[in-house]
């Protein structure tokens, strides 16, 4: 992580470096310096600042010609957003995956190609993700590897119901096998120490890109609570942080035939996340409910996240925030249980700062926990509901604490018994 804010900051001085050279009319100087700019900001090196380390970046190949790129078991990258939340450099050696992209004509993707890319394909045709991993900057490899998830509601599906199969490269001992159940796969990479790898992905179950409706409102009262655990829900995610009080948003059906408010539009992608999100956690601003009923499509829906720069994840870094992802299932979520819990985190934000992000589907309950300190206090609130253990997010923070046992995300996924690990 080091290496992350030694080069940003550089980055960062930099800018009014070539602002005054320029204008001193140092014409050599600042071509140099324009050249170094535009480096620092493509895709390639963002990710190897983010992993914290190079190595191979194969283009993609057969699974047998990958294997055999390696004598000891690589240390695999998609875009080096695991390693920048984890705090952590990837050991080398290091595998990159940001070349190995494309489609096969069996219809295979290469486990090293985005989200984005492979959803885009599918608009083309009229068809999408259910849901899908609020960033789509992530490569399809990861999704699955790490256990990724969506923000499917009842009336929607979860992200993972759109995988079909995957070809998984083990180095040690060498072997390629091709996994057709998801259950399976998470055997696979659940496992401590596993040095397995996707190469190849298939999908299937995917929806027609039709038209949903998006609705807003304060989640404070059992009412709300109601309305938010509905079966109705396509998508539905809620906010709550130490500067407002929760704020849930759902995408549904359309209800609203009038409406002529249509996303995405110019700055409403950014606009909607910063007003859910980061707001919740600064100063608590948004727009007033009503104006949060935009038509747009099931594949604009799932793109939460806008493009982030660098000068936020420095900001994240900076500021000392940590990023960590609580699983785990309740024996029933009721609107008391949720209108309990949104009361405990508001609680628990409004002393220790930050926020939490929450998404539910029909069974597993996700909290996106950002804090800076007192990791521990999430974990005790979640006792309170008769929670007896967790899976913590692979690809991001991992708090040491022994409040609750820890087990696989996939013992969590499909409520497997379990020999728990801390």
């Amino acid at each position: 992580m080091r290496y992350f804010l030694i080069f940003w900051l550089i980055h960062t001085l930099t800018i009014p470096i070539f602002i005054i050279l320029l204008s001193m009319k140092q014409l050599a100087l600042s071509l140099i310096i324009l050249v170094f700019l535009y480096m620092a900001r493509t895709p390639m090196i963002r990710i190897i600042i983010r992993s914290g380390n190079c190595g191979k970046s194969p283009r993609a190949c057969d699974s047998m010609e990958l294997l055999s790129m390696f004598k000891e078991p690589p240390t695999v990258v998609g875009r080096g957003w695991g390693y920048f939340l984890m705090r952590k450099s990837a050991n080398s050696p290091v595998l990159h995956m940001f070349n190995f992209t494309g489609r096969r004509t069996d219809g295979s993707w290469a486990a090293g190609t985005t989200i984005e890319t492979v959803a885009n394909y599918y608009k083309s045709q009229s068809l999408t993700f259910p849901s899908h991993p609020g960033s789509d900057n992530i490569t399809i490899g990861s999704w699955f590897a790490s256990g990724c998830h969506g923000s499917g509601g009842e009336a929607g599906a979860p992200s993972s119901s759109v995988f079909k199969c995957a070809e998984v490269v083990c180095f040690d001992p060498p072997s390629i096998r091709n996994i057709e159940s998801y259950e399976m796969l998470r055997d696979i990479f659940d496992a401590y120490g596993h040095n397995c790898i996707i190469t190849w992905i298939q999908f299937h179950k995917l929806w027609v890109n039709r038209t949903i409706q998006k609705s807003a409102e304060s989640i404070n009262s059992i009412e709300s609570c109601k309305r938010w655990l509905s079966n109705d829900s396509i998508l539905r995610v809620i906010f709550v942080g130490s500067a407002r009080d929760a704020f849930g948003i759902r995408w549904l059906d359309i209800y609203d035939k009038n409406v002529q408010h249509i996303d995405p539009h110019i700055c409403s992608r950014c606009c909607t996340f910063l007003q859910a999100d980061i707001c919740s956690t600064c100063c608590g601003c948004r727009e007033k409910n009503s104006k949060w009923n935009g038509i747009t499509t099931l594949r604009e829906a799932n793109k939460w996240s806008p493009t982030l720069w660098p000068f936020e994840t420095l900001l994240t870094v900076i500021g000392g925030y940590k990023n960590f992802e609580i699983i785990f299932r309740v024996s029933k979520m009721t609107p008391d249980i949720l209108l309990e819990m949104l009361r405990k985190l508001r609680k628990m934000h409004k002393k220790m700062g930050g926020r939490t992000e929450i998404r539910f589907g029909s069974q597993v309950v996700f909290w996106d926990v950002s804090m800076q300190h007192s990791f521990e206090i999430p974990f005790i609130e979640l006792m309170a509901f008769g929670v007896t253990r967790v899976a913590l997010h692979m690809s991001k923070y991992n708090p040491r604490v022994n409040i609750l046992p820890v087990v696989p995300v996939g013992h969590i996924y499909f409520n497997k018994e379990t020999n728990v690990r801390f």
